[in-house]
């Protein structure tokens, strides 16, 4: 019977089951520590080997400064690789071209720009395909963009440098692609795709990207099927990744590398990246000192792996096999199993679960339908932890109001927060615990947790078979240790129990943390649901070893302990000259009118609300601006207004086809065009738009001598209007000083000028 099976907990006292609860837990605070970054080699390692801070020396020499597309810095930077890329022996060239927001970009509006893209190359001595090794050189106007992604291009350059050191010959083409204009729209990734690509097919790619400057290096998103693009991964020294996050890496995130440019050329990529310490993402503040050099080996050491595992690979095979189920053990083990595998866990998992009722209602411990609605009420404590946690997010962000302009960054120290979140959802499930005890029985309490879990993750056997080992492993684990503690003698029940519960503790340190330092504002709906389901298996053991009276008290200590962490974080984490705060401005001018706006889309904040109020912006300024929900008048400054010159008119079989020629005068980083009728074609740089963007483009990096335009509207009247926008403190307004050290400007916070194109 169920009490049988723990019944060596009440022997003498509850500490037996107590302890064996801390030790799993410390497991899987173990595991969660093993997997951060720790250590890196220096520049005095040997030549053939990977080493951060040589990696450093070129982030160093590229991220002093903002660079972005279609500024002076960022030719400067592209001459720099260009020259590094030819040191190394490689065969180096520029391809320029026009790049366009990929069709599966997920953005409003529509973007293109003129880009550069770096391509060296080094031939393989038997090719069957290309082996490239990506990542972007552009940064945002806001920042430098070390970790964003210098630290991307920096451990490429270091990782090819020490495979020519080593005299290492690949078999496959290598191909190193630095794109351009990722940040703007995958600008330089499209052009790339759109013009062939470069090298011989199939092709693997290796992309490099940053979301934050610490952490380990994820391997978040893959191409799939992944059977085979995941060998090489498993023996890389760090295959940080799980399949569940692969899967939903894809349509389910709004994020977006060059991985969808990629991908949509027929190439089989593989998404890097690292995300701790977020709020340096687009940040003036993401330098050079602010890079990680363990974050930076982690990256390194797996590029040159890959790029040694790929290199060798018959590349022919990617195009075949079928996804499978991976997961992540410590010490940088990746097991990988075929799915037809999890699906035969999930039937054992559930005939152990079925088989574990049965013994409780066959000895009387308990009824069916206690453990029912007990595995009910579990399921119902998921979305309630969810809720909690998204609660305490807007809590805090009521409390400390500028928090609402990180967007999905989170603050600088962020660990009491964390830990907040995690004593929150322990104060969920205690409460949990000590509700279902009071309305059932203790043997219908754990058994409906354990079929409640079995139930979750049967459903994501059935909706994403590849990802459900996050569950079903750990899940199957832990029934069969349930159902080994009615077999084994009476001493070893407890062992045989905390030992099958080893894979739910391991799973929930090795997801749980990295998941969270992704981000406090997806803790709710990614860490919430698995602590309280990986956590919840852990519980068994205190099954006897739970307070009869006063188990309130546990519950009422967490929430209690979430709260003082809450509050300690808000008390350390303030913003600095160090831990700048984030605002966002733009200034407007209508040329026609001479009229001045202040505008911003988010609501005014601490500094910017000197220039805005909380009043939506009305005319051509609500037109062009329509997420703005904040403005206030400014000052018109003579900046002088973008050029339309008008190459053609013609009207013909009922369509009207204008070309025009737009030049700013004022060096801007981007152009507009922006229409109140009806575009049936339109064509930019001489590339055709399809579909027609409803409302506008916008154009990065126009040529000096002017950006050609072609427009096919139905005959009569045109009304188009063109804007060029340069960064906020590049543009000489003498009403606008430069911001105090404790904040920075966002990277949208441009000057634009505007005027409607006469003559139509």
């Amino acid at each position: 019977m169920i009490v049988a099976t723990i019944e060596i907990v009440r022997s003498g006292s509850r500490f037996p089951g107590v302890l064996a609860f801390v030790l799993l837990l410390a497991v899987a605070a173990a595991v969660a520590w093993e997997q951060q970054p720790r250590g890196y080699r220096d520049a005095a390692a040997p030549v053939e080997v990977f080493s951060a801070e040589r990696a450093l020396r070129t982030v160093e020499a590229i991220a002093s400064r903002p660079h972005p597309i279609g500024s002076a810095e960022h030719d400067r930077v592209r001459d720099h690789l260009v020259a590094q890329l030819r040191e190394l022996g490689l065969e180096t060239e520029v391809q320029e071209g026009i790049g366009q927001w990929p069709r599966a970009f997920q953005r409003a509006g529509f973007g293109m720009g003129r880009t550069a893209n770096i391509v060296a190359r080094m031939p393989g001595t038997a090719a069957t395909g290309t082996v490239y090794l990506a990542a972007h050189y552009d940064s945002v106007p806001s920042g430098p963009g070390a970790n964003d992604d210098g630290v991307g291009v920096a451990a490429i350059l270091e990782a090819v440098r020490a495979l020519r050191a080593g005299e290492i010959s690949l078999r496959n083409d290598l191909v190193v692609l630095l794109t351009d204009g990722e940040e703007m729209g995958l600008l330089g990734a499209e052009a790339y795709v759109a013009a062939g690509l470069d090298g011989s097919r199939p092709g693997v790619v290796v992309n490099h990207e940053a979301r934050g400057a610490a952490g380990p290096v994820l391997l978040w998103r893959i191409t799939h099927p992944d059977s085979h693009l995941i060998d090489a991964v498993a023996d890389a020294p760090y295959p940080n990744t799980d399949s569940l996050s692969t899967a939903l890496g894809g349509a389910q995130t709004s994020s977006n590398t060059d991985f969808v440019a990629l991908e949509a050329g027929g190439l089989h990529v593989l998404d890097w990246a690292f995300a701790g310490s977020s709020a340096y993402y687009h940040n003036r503040l993401d330098d050079p000192a602010h890079v990680h050099l363990p974050t930076v080996q982690q990256m390194g050491e797996n590029t040159l792996a890959l790029t040694r595992e790929y290199g060798n690979t018959d590349l022919a095979t990617l195009n075949t096999g079928v996804d499978r189920a991976y997961f992540q053990l410590p010490f940088g083990v990746l097991v990988v199993l075929p799915v037809w595998v999890i699906i035969a866990l999930t039937v054992l998992t559930v005939l152990l679960v079925g088989w574990v009722v049965w013994q409780a209602r066959r000895h009387g411990e308990t009824r069916p339908r206690a453990i029912l609605l007990a595995g009910l009420t579990f399921l119902l404590a998921v979305p309630v932890a969810v809720g909690a946690v998204w609660a305490l997010w807007q809590l805090l962000r009521l409390l400390r109001p500028e928090y609402a302009s990180l967007g999905p960054v989170d603050p600088y120290r962020p660990e009491s927060y964390y830990a907040a979140v995690l004593a929150l959802l322990v104060a969920v499930l205690a409460a949990w615990w000590a509700l279902a005890r009071r309305l059932f029985d203790t043997t219908a309490t754990a058994v409906g947790l354990l079929g409640a879990v079995t139930l979750t993750g049967v459903v994501c056997a059935v909706l994403v078979p590849a990802g459900a080992q996050i569950l079903i492993v750990p899940t199957c684990a832990a029934a069969a240790g349930v159902v080994l503690t009615f077999l084994v003698p009476q001493r070893w029940k407890l062992v045989a129990l905390t030992g099958f519960l080893l894979p739910a503790a391991v799973f929930l340190g090795g997801v749980t943390w990295p998941v969270l330092q992704t981000g406090l504002a997806t803790a709710p709906f990614l860490v919430a649901p698995l602590v309280l389901l990986l956590g919840g298996l852990l519980t068994v053991t205190l099954v006897r070893a739970w307070p009869p009276r006063h188990g309130w008290l546990i519950p009422t200590a967490a929430l209690a302990l979430s709260v003082a962490l809450a509050a300690l974080g808000l008390t350390v984490d303030r913003f600095d000259d160090e831990h700048p705060m984030p605002t966002e401005l733009i200034y407007a001018l209508d040329a026609d009118s001479g009229e001045a706006r202040w505008l911003s889309p988010r609501e005014p904040d601490s500094w910017n609300d000197t220039y805005l109020d909380d009043t939506a912006p009305a005319g051509p300024f609500a037109t062009l601006w329509p997420a703005a929900v904040a403005s206030g008048p400014a000052p018109a400054q003579a900046l002088s207004a973008p050029v339309a010159e008008i190459l053609s008119d013609t009207t013909d079989a009922g369509q009207r086809t204008v070309r025009l020629r737009l030049r700013s005068t004022r060096d801007a980083l981007r152009l507009d065009l922006h229409y109140d009728t009806e575009i049936r074609a339109l064509r930019v740089a001489g590339r055709e738009v399809t579909p027609v963007p409803a409302t506008n483009f916008q154009f990065w990096a126009p040529p000096a001598e002017g950006l050609e335009v072609e427009v096919v509207a139905p005959a009569g009247p045109l009304s188009l209007r063109v804007l060029d926008h340069t960064w906020l403190t590049d543009t000489g307004l003498t009403a606008f000083p430069d911001p105090p050290r404790h904040v920075y400007l966002r990277q949208n916070s441009l000057a634009a000028v505007f005027t409607t194109v006469r003559g139509l």
